[in-house]
């Protein structure tokens, strides 16, 4: 007989289903918003821009430096050795034993960023009263002793052979020939004496380059315009005939004649240097400049070896200057797009988090059958955190490509350029994780919120409801007053600067958002019953407030987009308006005696065709105290070459011009900045007690071609024309005995709207000496940090870009809620006899009156910004102030987003349309 089997008790099987079913809601998570493709690509839109708006700022300030620096050297390269280029010149002056220079060479080639040093040698004895001359037999002529690393080998010869090379001419004017016997040395030009002249031979003859003292072989060097060339001081302009050596012979001989060496190492500086590695080789420089004069280093005793005497040794380099203005013009950048970059992060997260709300309010009865069932709100956060985690991993990289894509088609900089880092790999990841957060918080706070309604409805209280509209104009008004607070030059720094467009946006948004409800809600559409525009009408209604909501944030984007195109091409033509007060054209070049002591004819024409010739200086305007610029000006030819800006804020100086040439009581000027006078005033130029000058005002501008060159609260343009007639003999420049360095004399300066070389060149080819100091407008942008306004512009526009993308998701978020919100009258509708196109038709023109309701508002908002008091001017210190500046296209484009806005809207309806089933919908109600 077989026992009876005993079942297995069921409470261990029970207990492992019900474990099982605890995590079921975990499981799903990370795949339930897959199942909602629209909300899913707009968390995922919403965290990849979040992403984006915290990555871009570092990589934009990277960026700019970089290019600060590359404009920069860019600017710099072909200029002398000196403060003008970012190559280096070291000099010492003594012949250095063979172990002391391979110290200081192996120094030199261990510099950062820069190239294998060339070194070159001259004798600088010569003076006013010591003559470098070779003597063959009873015959004398010029030659001084040169080297350069190559040169004897460029002429055919043998760098360690003995002897000099001689220009053809001269060896036939001493009648020597190869291997000859010459003597060189230094004779004094006072006494009968030869002097001390040296022994050695005539190793080679060269023919010299047309107007130049080197050898036609080496004239075409790129760097030979550059290179060290001894001064006759007989004629300052030219150069010496060279005696070619080579090194050893130059050592030997320049010891044994007694002249002053000066020798010449010349490092270029590599061309694709990055800002690091430009900053490294600074302080290299530096040190190597104070290693010299430190006794305790070992550079500094091996140069004490040096023959006749200890040598010093000097550095000559741009580049500290170079990358001061690169770090700067970044630090101006930084400063620009803070406020910028601020919003941007703002409006991203604040697309994440209403958006999630609105979700959240989609899952309304999930989430209360879920509170129902003991899920709390900290459960809810982590379920969302699982639920947005595959979205927040893939934004990560896809924010930071956007952000490098953004930089690189808007930013300072090509494509090329532009590379992340592992910083801001670093800031990626923590932007992602901060928009998981930020959707976790924003669903626990949902949820919490629900279970208090739920609890106050059952206690019969009421709930409270924010006054938004009392909250958003008392905030703009205290930003507003706060802003206004702010000097103009600091405004575009302060973080209320982006904030104040924000609430101006929000503000006339919800006003006109409530109006248009408002209006709707009391108008009855009695024709076309039964059609799409009818049912829309009917079904909105008075707008309900979340679709209100999403009004506002449509229009707020929208108006940051709009607002972002005016001040992009305000920044833009501001930069311009800028560069020309502060230039004043192209190209400007000073020039010191080549228009003086010549006459009338010279002290005031052209040089050359595009050119036009400014004299300055400075002046008193009694009763006032202190100088003002005086610009002296030819009205003939000035307003051809003259930049004037492109906003057309100078553009009345300009008509005023012609003015100069009229006749008035007194010299007619222009005054340019805050001058006390009027048009018809009458007044005094003081030139410094010397003389003084009447004039009458003809023209008074805010900002005039080079107004800002020179320090004063007032510019003067005179006709120079006229004021030369009348100047005393002593500062008058047509005289014989005018020089630049007199006291009181005025500055010449050529103006022309050719580029920094091209002007050089073509007054080489006229004779004019062009070594004088040169602005151009591409330095004046970089040096006054004007270009990083222009990378701001292009920085606002991207965010404008943001906004543009916030609009659009926030358009599709308040077509998936209507949508999803009127699913079961939809299926009513559909059984009464409307189709699905008149259904989706009937969701357009809701969404259609939402954005239409929001481009209003966006203009209305957009118009007020730019009649308002501008923040945007990051330099305002430079006249004249740069304002927001619409155009019909930026209207153009906004009625295209709404159009694109719409039929996005339509095909959303559409589709949600067809693939609803009606017993699904009534099944779930809704």
């Amino acid at each position: 007989m077989t026992r009876p089997t005993t079942p297995a008790p069921r409470h261990g099987r029970g207990r492992a289903r019900s474990q099982a079913r605890s995590h079921v809601l975990w499981r799903a998570a990370p795949r339930r918003l897959w199942r909602t493709p629209g909300w899913l690509l707009l968390v995922f839109v919403a965290a990849t821009l979040l992403v984006s708006s915290a990555v871009a700022p570092a990589l934009f300030v990277a960026t700019a430096r970089s290019t600060a620096l590359t404009d920069r050297l860019d600017t710099a390269r072909g200029a002398p050795f000196g403060p003008e280029s970012g190559d280096l010149r070291v000099t010492w002056d003594a012949v250095l034993p063979p172990a002391s220079e391979q110290v200081l060479m192996d120094r030199l080639n261990t510099l950062e960023g820069f190239s294998a040093p060339t070194v070159g040698a001259a004798g600088v004895g010569q003076s006013h009263t010591r003559k470098s001359l070779v003597r063959a037999g009873e015959v004398v002529d010029e030659g001084v002793l040169w080297y350069h690393d190559g040169a004897v080998e460029a002429l055919g010869g043998d760098e360690d052979a003995e002897g000099i090379w001689l220009p053809e001419e001269i060896a036939g004017r001493l009648g020597i020939e190869v291997g000859d016997r010459v003597r060189i040395g230094l004779v004094s030009t006072f006494i009968a004496s030869t002097g001390k002249l040296t022994p050695t031979v005539l190793a080679g003859t060269y023919e010299t380059a047309p107007g130049s003292a080197l050898p036609a072989v080496l004239a075409d060097d790129p760097d030979s315009d550059r290179w060290y060339l001894p001064i006759d001081p007989e004629d300052p302009t030219g150069n010496s005939p060279l005696a070619i050596v080579g090194r050893a012979t130059f050592d030997e001989l320049v010891l044994a004649t007694a002249d002053s060496p000066l020798y010449i190492a010349d490092l270029r500086l590599d061309p694709g240097i990055s800002p690091d590695e430009a900053l490294a080789a600074v302080d290299e420089i530096k040190q190597l400049g104070n290693d010299a004069y430190d006794g305790s280093q070992e550079l500094a005793r091996y140069l004490a070896d040096a023959e006749p005497q200890g040598a010093d040794l000097a550095v000559a380099s741009g580049l500290p200057d170079i990358v001061f203005d690169s770090n700067q013009t970044a630090t101006s950048a930084r400063d620009q797009v803070r406020p910028y970059a601020v919003a941007g992060q703002v409006l991203a997260a604040a697309l994440l988090v209403g958006g999630w709300v609105l979700l959240g309010r989609g899952r309304r009865r999930e989430q209360v059958l879920a509170s129902g069932l003991g899920v709390r709100p900290g459960e809810v956060a982590g379920l969302t955190a699982l639920e947005v985690l595959p979205a927040c991993v893939v934004a990560a990289p896809a924010g930071l490509g956007l952000a490098l894509l953004g930089i690189a088609l808007t930013g300072p900089s090509d494509a090329t350029e532009v590379s992340a880092t592992t910083p801001d790999l670093v800031r990626a990841g923590v932007a992602a994780l901060v928009a998981l957060l930020l959707m976790a918080a924003t669903a626990a706070v949902s949820a919490a919120g629900m279970d208090r309604q739920a609890r106050v409805s059952r206690l019969g209280g009421r709930r409270v409801v924010m006054p938004w509209g009392m909250a958003l104009l008392v905030a703009t008004v205290a930003v507003g007053i706060a802003v206004l607070g702010v000097d103009v030059a600091r405004r575009s720094s302060t973080p209320l600067a982006m904030l104040l467009p924000v609430l101006v946006a929000a503000t006339v948004a919800l006003a006109v958002a409530r109006v248009a409800g408002w209006a709707r809600g009391r108008r009855t559409t009695r024709r076309g019953r039964g059609s799409a525009r009818w049912l829309a009408s009917r079904r909105t209604g008075t707008v309900l407030r979340e679709i209100t909501a999403l009004t506002v944030v449509i229009a707020v984007a929208l108006g940051l987009f709009g607002y972002s195109l005016t001040v992009r091409r305000g920044l833009d033509q501001g930069v311009d308006d800028k560069t020309a007060a502060l230039v004043g054209a192209r190209s400007t070049l000073k020039v010191d005696e080549d228009f003086r002591r010549q006459g009338m004819k010279v002290a005031t024409t052209a040089p050359v065709e595009r050119t036009s010739l400014v004299w300055r200086r400075g002046a008193s305007i009694p009763p006032t105290f202190g100088e003002a610029p005086v610009l002296a000006i030819d009205p003939t030819t000035f307003a051809d070459v003259a930049d004037w800006g492109s906003s057309g804020t100078l553009d009345a100086g300009r008509e005023l011009v012609p003015d100069l040439l009229e006749k008035a009581k007194g010299l007619p000027v222009i005054l340019s900045g805050d001058p006390d006078q009027e048009v018809g005033d009458h007044g005094t130029l003081d030139f410094s007690g010397e003389f003084q000058v009447p004039f009458e005002v003809v023209g008074v501008v805010k900002a005039f071609p080079g107004a800002e060159s020179d320090t004063g609260n007032t510019t003067v343009i005179i006709n120079w024309r006229k004021l030369v007639t009348v100047l005393p003999p002593t500062v008058d420049p047509r005289k014989k005995l005018a020089s630049s360095g007199d006291a009181g004399a005025f500055a010449s300066w050529v103006w022309s709207d050719r580029g920094p070389a091209d002007l050089r060149a073509v007054l080489d080819d006229d004779g004019i000496a062009t070594n004088g100091r040169l602005d151009s407008s591409d330095q004046a942008r970089v040096g006054s940090g004007l270009v990083a306004a222009t990378w701001a512009a292009a920085y606002v526009l991207a965010l404008g870009c943001v906004a543009l993308a916030l609009a659009v998701a926030a358009s599709l978020v308040l077509a998936l809620r209507l949508a999803d919100r009127d699913a079961v009258s939809d299926v009513l509708l559909a059984r009464m006899g409307f189709a699905s196109g008149e259904l989706a038709r009937s969701r357009t023109w809701e969404v259609g009156y939402a954005v239409l309701t929001a481009v209003l508002a966006a203009g209305i908002a957009t118009a007020a910004l730019v009649l308002g008091p501008t923040v945007i001017d990051a330099t305002a210190t430079i006249p004249p102030l740069t304002r927001p500046r619409p155009d019909v296209t930026d209207v153009v484009v906004l009625v295209g987003v709404l159009v694109g806005i719409v039929l996005l809207a339509w095909l959303i309806g559409a589709q949600r349309a067809r693939r609803r089933h009606p017993a699904e919908v009534l099944r779930g109600n809704g």
